[in-house]
C-alpha cells in the first residue's frame, strides 16, 4: 500500500511538472490583445495610444486592440486593468496623470501589487502659454511679476487636478504668487476659452498649442518639460532659467495586471522595446510631438513612486480637494 502510494504522489508531480512544462512552452500571444486605455477616443493621448498599439502588433505577430475605457482621470480603464485576468491577453495605458488621481481617493500607489510594470514609452512636451491680448508678456520672469502686481489672475487647464493644474499650483507655491485655476473637462474647452481671452494662458501640450503659436494667437513663455520642444527650439526651459522645480513630463507607460507570469511580462518588455524603436513609432511620436524613448520595468516603478511622492506634496501644499 506504502508503495502504491508513493507511486499515486510520484505521478502526480509528473503530471503537474508536466503541465508547467507545457503551460511554459505556449507561446504568447496567440490572440489578439487588449490594450485598455484611460483616454477618451481621438485625443492626443489616443492617438499616440494607437501608434504604440499598432508597433507592438507588428513585433508580438497579433493585434493589439485598443479599448477607450475614460473617465475619472482614467482611474476607472486603470481599475479595469488591474482586476483583469494575468494571462497577457489584458494589459493597458497607464500615465502619471491617472496615478495622482489615486491622491484624491486616500489610497498608496502601492505599484508593487498594484500593477506590472512592463516599461515607459512616451512623454508628452508642455509648455506655459498665454493669450497676449490678455497677458502681454514674453518670458516666465515677466509673467511672475504679473501675477504678483495683479493677483488672482486667472489660468486654466484640462481638468482639475491634473499636471496643467498641479504645475500651475507649483508655481505659485515656488514664486508666492496667487493665481487663480479655472477647471475644464478637457483641453479642448480650456484652449478655447483661453484663445477668446476668457482666461490668460494655460499649461498646455505643445502639438495642441503649436498651430495657435504660428498664427500669434497664443504666446509661449516657457517650456515646462525636462528639455527643448524641438518644433520650439528657441523656448528655454524652466529649469535653464533656474526654476528647478517647474519640471512636468506627462509619462506613458505600459502595464499588465499584478500577478502576470514572468515569461510574458518578458515577451511584453521585449516588443514594447523593439516596438518603440521602430520606424512607424518614431514617426507617430514625432507627428504627434512626443518624446520617443524607453525605460525597462524596473526604472519606471522608480520613477512612478517619485513622481507620485512628488505631485502628492503639491496636492497637499495647495490644499487641492478631489473635484
Amino acid at each position: 500500500m506504502k508503495m502504491v502510494r508513493t507511486l499515486a504522489v510520484s505521478l502526480a508531480l509528473c503530471v503537474a511538472g508536466f503541465a508547467a512544462s507545457v503551460q511554459a512552452q505556449t507561446p504568447y500571444p496567440v490572440k489578439p490583445v487588449k490594450l485598455i486605455s484611460g483616454f477618451a477616443a481621438g485625443g492626443s493621448s489616443d492617438l499616440i495610444t494607437r501608434a504604440i498599439a499598432q508597433a507592438l502588433s507588428d513585433q508580438l505577430g497579433q493585434p493589439v486592440v485598443v479599448e477607450n475605457r475614460g473617465g475619472a482621470a482614467g482611474t476607472i480603464g486603470m481599475g479595469a486593468v488591474t482586476t483583469a485576468a494575468p494571462d497577457g491577453y489584458t494589459i493597458g495605458i497607464l500615465a502619471n496623470t491617472t496615478i495622482n488621481a489615486l491622491h484624491f481617493t486616500g489610497k498608496p500607489l502601492d505599484a508593487a501589487n498594484r500593477f506590472t510594470p512592463i516599461g515607459r514609452f512616451t512623454s508628452s512636451r508642455i509648455l506655459l502659454a498665454v493669450n497676449p491680448s490678455v497677458i502681454d508678456v514674453r518670458t516666465l520672469p515677466e509673467l511672475i511679476e504679473y501675477v504678483r502686481n495683479k493677483p488672482g489672475t486667472e489660468f486654466t487647464s484640462a481638468g482639475h487636478g491634473g499636471l496643467g493644474h498641479l504645475g500651475l499650483e507649483l508655481l505659485a507655491i515656488d514664486q508666492k504668487i496667487k493665481i487663480t485655476h479655472i477647471a475644464y473637462r478637457g483641453a479642448g474647452p480650456a484652449l478655447a476659452d483661453v484663445l477668446a481671452g476668457t482666461v490668460g494662458g494655460m499649461i498646455i501640450e505643445a502639438n495642441a498649442a503649436l498651430p495657435h503659436i504660428q498664427n500669434g494667437r497664443l504666446r509661449p513663455i516657457v517650456t515646462v518639460s525636462s528639455e527643448r520642444i524641438p518644433s520650439l527650439p528657441d523656448l528655454p526651459t524652466a529649469l535653464e532659467l533656474g526654476y528647478k522645480s517647474l519640471q512636468i513630463d506627462s509619462a506613458f507607460g505600459i502595464t499588465a495586471p499584478p500577478g502576470t507570469p514572468q515569461p510574458i511580462v518578458d515577451r511584453l518588455r521585449t516588443a514594447l522595446k523593439q516596438a518603440v524603436a521602430s520606424d512607424f513609432y518614431t514617426n507617430a511620436a514625432a507627428k504627434a510631438g512626443n518624446a520617443r524613448y524607453f525605460e525597462d520595468a524596473p526604472e519606471y516603478r522608480e520613477w512612478m513612486e517619485k513622481d507620485f511622492a512628488r505631485w502628492g506634496e503639491v496636492i497637499r501644499a495647495a490644499n487641492i480637494k478631489r473635484d
